[in-house]
């Protein structure tokens, strides 16, 4: 810094600290983007709740707000923090980037982790549940991956608890003044576990959602399957949004960049973004389930009836083309013939 007013830090501390400070003025925008979301379906599983789906909606509107208010705490506390290392305790030996790295288990900064993690906790657990819905058609031999991701999900749990309990004991014993590298070591398994596993689930749900739309569309026509399996459909229900923030962060805080610091800072509520507009989809009806598999050939199924009820339609008497589908999901693997469904579609008028 060529400024006579410059503080006495190398320039790189001062970049850092530069965007750090932007990095807490831009998180704004994605929580103002989770404030919108959060009143939307609110309001939509309010107006959608019904007898049949009062339970689901209670739980769902319970946890979006649970969601929400951790979002809002650790939006107020990452403001707090910045507050204090600008401009209450700016003359901290190193300045305000070292005031971070000595003070994170304060009363502040143990409530943004706090935050953090239990918010992290939740919104996994989320995507993971939509991961088993999803994959819960598949035959029984292949629902062992289902392993994978459950563990990830419970070694983040543990690995978060032990890193919440060493800050606590830090704070209460006032020895936050240096990090230890414990401490440090397992943060970092904590990061890299839980932004690993968003982001391998949802390399799986668009991966199984991209095959269902292949699959269907060369069978019964890309309009039975346009609901669930679109563009638009896949971004969404594989949370993609988020993966993406998630890998940016892993690679820039994995060589050491200052620009980590707007990606973390980004993804609590991108990741809280993600399940909003998942839940909103389930609120409409949308969203994959269980039974969206059988949904689609159901309907399938009544145009081809309703097409040999035609009283104008003849159909030569050919008996090895009909087709009945037993299994739904067995179109994804392969034991439906795409020639005698083909054709048995191709007939209709």
């Amino acid at each position: 810094m060529s400024s006579a007013w410059a503080p006495n830090e190398t320039d790189y501390q001062i970049y850092a600290e530069k965007i750090w400070l932007q990095a807490n003025i831009l998180q704004n925008i994605p929580y103002g983007v989770e404030l919108a979301l959060f009143v939307t379906c609110f309001v939509a599983l309010v107006q959608n709740m019904d007898h049949s789906n009062f339970r689901r909606h209670v739980f769902l509107m319970t946890f979006i707000t649970i969601i929400f208010g951790l979002g809002t705490v650790y939006m107020i506390t990452n403001s707090l923090f910045t507050q204090q290392a600008f401009i209450e305790y700016r003359n901290f030996p190193g300045g305000p980037g070292a005031y971070l790295n000595a003070m994170f288990a304060n009363t502040v900064g143990l409530t943004n982790s706090v935050s953090w993690v239990v918010s992290n906790w939740l919104l996994d657990g989320f995507l993971v549940w939509r991961f088993i819905v999803i994959y819960s058609d598949v035959r029984p031999w292949y629902r062992a991956m289902f392993a994978i991701p459950c563990l990830m999900l419970l070694a983040s749990i543990i690995l978060g608890s032990i890193v919440l309990r060493d800050i606590a004991a830090m704070a209460q014993a006032g020895t936050s003044n240096s990090t230890p590298f414990a401490v440090a070591d397992l943060t970092l398994s904590y990061y890299t576990i839980s932004l690993a596993l968003n982001i391998l689930v949802t390399i799986m749900i668009a991966a199984r959602l991209l095959a269902h739309r292949h699959h269907i569309a060369r069978l019964l026509g890309s309009h039975h399957a346009a609901s669930y399996a679109n563009t638009a459909a896949i971004i969404v229900e594989s949370a993609v949004l988020y993966a993406v923030f998630a890998f940016a962060f892993l690679v820039s805080f994995g060589v050491d960049s200052a620009v980590s610091n707007v990606f973390i800072n980004f993804v609590n509520s991108t990741q809280a973004v993600s399940a909003f507009l998942i839940i909103l989809r389930l609120t409409k009806g949308n969203a994959w389930s269980t039974d969206t598999n059988a949904r689609i050939f159901h309907s399938a199924e009544n145009v081809l009836l309703e097409s040999r009820a035609a009283p104008s339609v003849q159909y030569a008497p050919d008996r090895t083309s009909d087709v009945t589908v037993k299994d739904p999901s067995a179109i994804l693997d392969g034991d439906v013939s795409d020639q005698v469904l083909s054709r048995e579609l191709d007939r209709k008028v």
